[in-house]
């Protein structure tokens, strides 16, 4: 027994869960641990990039400058978004990637703006300021990252900058993404029972004597437990936790909650940082409302993903500490699937709210990152008999997700091969959006650049095959298979020598490779007349 009946929020489960993210940086993400891909696509991109800026319209309503549109509250002084927990920076990508576009064209566009990637990891933090693409974003400025703590942190350095964000300092109202990351924060568990209130203790047990609990693998061996002991007095000395505990318990009966403490004490700090002129925008799964919270009766879940894990967040509790500071709190009037996706506000602009509202409206809750997520996984299941213009749709739909692609690659090929000119053509303009669209955390098991090449190929466009071939190799390794590709593509442009060294290549890498070795074969022989797109030898790439 490592621990026994102590409060969640101290259990050495987050010293555990902190030790695993420093250790481990973006390899938890690369080995599938961590689940990041319904918060960190285009779509749900696209739709916060529109909130900000609706939320941006708003504090600048009442100022404009020397061109007569919309200025900064503090002219010449940068709106900083922040993102808690950036994990990979895929989001951070897909965000700016679409809020820059949308900025530009916007009345904002004399409005500075700088977006700040945070994490624990030093790891993470190195990952980001090497990453391709992000490198544009850096340079010109619209972008930096910071070191955060969101358990102890007042204040952040940013790298690049070497600008200090802290209480008093920020100009501007500050906007906040937090997403996939209050649900890994240290929390609180309690159960109600005929109006009295019990707290949810742990006990923390490893098979092994002497376990050390920052061994990455910790978490998947040992046991966790709860056991319910009833509250005397106040819980945390602290007038606004108390206050939303206290009410629970006179509104809600028979129900185990989570109380997100951690969150609380973060938003806390954040709000010091933003001057009270806040915009926390957050996608995780949770209960959002007291409805959903009286629907919980079952004890507390904690979902282990690898070496970390997290627990479902307690949205309707924030909410409530955003209103006891005359807050405004927005949700979708719809109980999610998928994912929960709030707006919370701190702060009143001049002419108030509208324009965040609407955008929230439109963006979020009519047809946003849930339904997105729900209608996915519906369409993913199967995408047999697809024809190409619905491949198209879901792909376009999707913002140019590779990963959408890649989940019906086969019916691509099959599709795209007997297609006829004009749609070979839209294909093409899509795996262009496709490859701009990516952003490759290295290692990852599926090849984008090998497949686009094969698709490219059976259109019979060779020499753009080539190019992804070529990337392939470059990045993903030597791989005979590629090399055979790139022999195919040599033998329709009529490059027969390029193709034979091609082989060779394949061969030296497998000996065995019989298809290279037959190809070569009938290159060398004095019967060889070449190939054309409905003639090649071994047409289909293996």
């Amino acid at each position: 027994m490592l621990e026994q009946n102590q409060r969640l929020s101290r259990s050495l489960l987050w010293r555990c869960q902190r030790a695993f993210y420093e250790q481990q940086g973006i390899e938890a993400w690369r080995q599938a641990h961590i689940p990041n891909f319904i918060t960190s696509n285009p779509v749900i991109s696209r739709a916060y990039a529109q909130v900000v800026l609706g939320w941006m319209r708003d504090w600048c309503a009442a100022s404009r400058g020397e061109t007569g549109r919309l200025a900064a509250p503090e002219p010449g002084q940068p709106f900083y978004l922040l993102e808690l927990g950036a994990g990979t920076g895929r989001f951070a990508f897909h965000f700016l990637e679409a809020f820059r576009r949308l900025h530009a064209r916007s009345q904002l566009r004399d409005v500075a703006f700088r977006y700040v990637m945070t994490d624990l990891s030093e790891r993470n933090l190195e990952f980001w300021l090497s990453h391709p693409r992000l490198q544009p974003f850096l340079e010109e400025g619209l972008l930096d990252v910071a070191r955060f703590d969101a358990e102890r942190d007042e204040e952040l350095v940013l790298r690049r900058a070497g600008t200090v964000l802290a209480p008093g300092t920020v100009a501007n109202p500050i906007a906040v993404v937090a997403n996939y990351f209050f649900d890994s924060l240290p929390q609180d568990a309690f159960t109600l029972r005929d109006g009295v209130l019990h707290e949810c203790l742990v006990s923390v047990s490893s098979p092994r004597p002497g376990s050390e609990v920052e061994a990455k693998d910790f978490l998947e061996r040992a046991t966790v437990s709860f056991e319910d002991h009833e509250v005397r007095g106040a819980c945390y000395g602290d007038a606004e936790l108390d206050g939303i505990l206290e009410d629970y318990r006179e509104r809600l009966d028979d129900v185990t909650l989570l109380f997100p403490s951690g969150a609380l004490r973060c938003l806390r700090r954040l709000q010091r940082l933003a001057g009270d002129r806040l915009l926390l925008l957050s996608g995780d799964k949770g209960h959002a409302s007291e409805d959903e919270l009286s629907d919980r009766s079952s004890g507390v879940s904690l979902v282990r993903h690898g070496g970390a894990f997290s627990l479902m967040v307690n949205y309707d509790a924030i909410g409530r500490y955003f209103r006891l500071r005359d807050g405004h709190v927005l949700r979708p009037i719809h109980r999610h699937a998928s994912l929960h996706v709030g707006a919370f506000l701190l702060g009143q602009p001049p002419d108030g709210h509208g324009e965040t509202e609407l955008a929230y409206e439109e963006f979020i809750e009519r047809s946003g990152p849930d339904d997105y997520s729900t209608l996915l996984k519906r369409m993913e299941q199967p995408f047999e008999g697809r024809t190409l213009e619905e491949l198209l749709a879901v792909l376009r739909w999707s913002g140019w997700d590779s990963g959408v692609l890649m989940a019906a690659f086969s019916e691509w090929m099959d599709q795209a091969e007997s297609a006829s000119e004009p749609l070979r053509q839209e294909v093409c303009w899509a795996i262009q959006q496709v490859w701009e669209t990516d952003y490759p955390l290295g290692g990852e098991e599926e090849d984008l650049a090998f497949h686009l090449g094969m698709l490219l190929y059976v259109m019979d466009r060779p020499a753009e095959a080539l190019t992804f071939f070529d990337h392939s190799l470059r990045v993903g390794g030597l791989d005979p298979a590629t090399y055979f590709n790139q022999g195919m593509c040599h033998l329709r442009l009529r490059q027969d020598a390029l193709a034979l060294e091609c082989f060779e290549q394949a061969l030296a890498l497998d000996s065995g490779f019989t298809e290279a070795r037959e190809i070569i074969s009938q290159v060398q022989s004095p019967d060889w007349k070449g190939v054309d797109a409905d003639e090649a030898p071994g047409e289909e790439p293996p």
